[in-house]
């Protein structure tokens, strides 16, 4: 996905996130900073734009390369140019909320300029990352983190295949995807295992057959769904998503949350903007109402679409007395009228409810979604 906007010139978005994301690597490696010129900011503005195929021969892209260089020859370690290039895209995440804001703007900026922000920092990292190795031979160590790059980057398994052996590593049918808090992964690991602990964004790939939580020091953690190898980049976005949510309390929090668990809570938080109207829609008729009020008649509601009885049904789910029940029901039949009988109009407040139930913010639109 790249960062697009459906009525806002792409190019432009582009230039203005990459000029903010070379300002903040210019910050983070000053000794460096002469480097990254106009040209960078172009290279870095294409990689926004498209996939990061094949734009490795621009010439912009030498920038990255020489500074994987410089470092090696400084007898530095590749670790500060990844927080470098990951801290730079958290920088532009201002940047990118502010032109998510503006008049024409379409309503996926926010997630796919996130994406393309996580994507830019891995295109960055990799071509740093062979010039590094090319001035030096590679621990084992170091050739298991460029695996597991690769494969996060979508690329097919021809392209990996001998990396993976020289890393020995064997390939299993399915993977599942881990991303973690700094500090909650063990130091060690069985060699089936591939890991890169030294980000900000600490991830391992496990297969699906291992108990993950023996890999896990009991720090938060969060698991997405099992995959074919070469769809593991789809297992990392769905497990960062999830441990997003986690932050956000949307989700109970927990030593290890797995995806699987959460699918409704996904679904409903897939388009927030599309859910937020969904809401303010089907709930309007109780929006004006004090918020006691409104609390009380929608915990009713919500307890009369679920409930297959009446009133002495719903009073003793809710622990109230029936006849405030019979109160509560009449209000609603007020408020809501023929909507209650209506099965799609029934389906929408059900919806809507949950999703106001799972909001931090009961009423209020959820923040964007912060890189993960």
């Amino acid at each position: 996905m790249t960062l697009t906007a459906s009525h806002a010139p792409a190019r432009t978005a582009a230039l203005v996130i990459a000029r903010v994301v070379v300002d903040g690597i210019r910050h983070s490696l000053p000794e460096h900073a002469p480097l990254f010129d106009a040209r960078a900011t172009e290279f870095v503005a294409s990689v926004l734009e498209h996939d990061g195929t094949n734009l490795g021969i621009a010439a912009g892209a030498d920038a990255f390369r020489r500074v994987g260089v410089a470092e090696y020859a400084a007898g530095k370690e590749l670790e500060r140019l990844t927080r470098a290039y990951h801290s730079a895209g958290r920088a532009a995440l201002p940047a990118l909320a502010s032109l998510s804001r503006q008049p024409g703007a379409g309503s996926a900026l926010m997630d796919t300029g996130v994406e393309a922000l996580l994507r830019c920092a891995d295109v960055l990292i990799r071509l740093s990352t062979a010039a590094y190795r090319a001035a030096h031979t590679p621990s084992v160590a170091e050739v298991r983190q460029d695996l597991l790059r690769e494969i996060l980057s979508g690329r097919p398994p021809s392209k990996w295949a001998g990396l993976a052996a020289e890393a020995g590593w064997v390939p299993p049918a399915r993977v599942v995807a881990v991303a973690a808090e700094p500090g909650a992964v063990r130091a060690s690991f069985g060699p089936e295992v591939l890991a890169d602990l030294t980000g900000e964004y600490p991830h391992l790939l496990v297969p699906d057959d291992i108990e993950i939580g023996g890999v896990l020091a009991g720090a938060r953690a969060a698991a997405g769904p099992a995959v074919a190898p070469a769809e593991a980049a789809v297992s990392l976005r769905w497990a960062r998503r999830t441990l997003e949510l986690v932050r956000r309390e949307v989700i109970e929090d927990g030593p290890l949350v797995r995806w699987s668990d959460h699918l409704t809570t996904h679904w409903l938080f897939a388009d927030e903007v599309l859910t937020t109207a969904l809401v303010e829609r089907s709930l309007a008729p109780i929006d004006g109402l004090p918020a006691n009020e409104r609390a009380k008649l929608a915990e009713t509601l919500d307890a009369m679409l679920s409930a297959r009885g009446g009133a002495p049904e719903i009073a003793d789910n809710l622990g109230v007395h029936p006849q405030t029940v019979r109160n509560r029901l009449r209000r609603l039949r007020v408020l809501f009228g023929a909507r209650l009988d209506d099965p799609q109009a029934r389906l929408d407040l059900r919806i809507a409810l949950r999703a106001e139930l799972l909001a931090p913010e009961p009423g209020r639109q959820a923040t964007p979604m912060k890189v993960a």
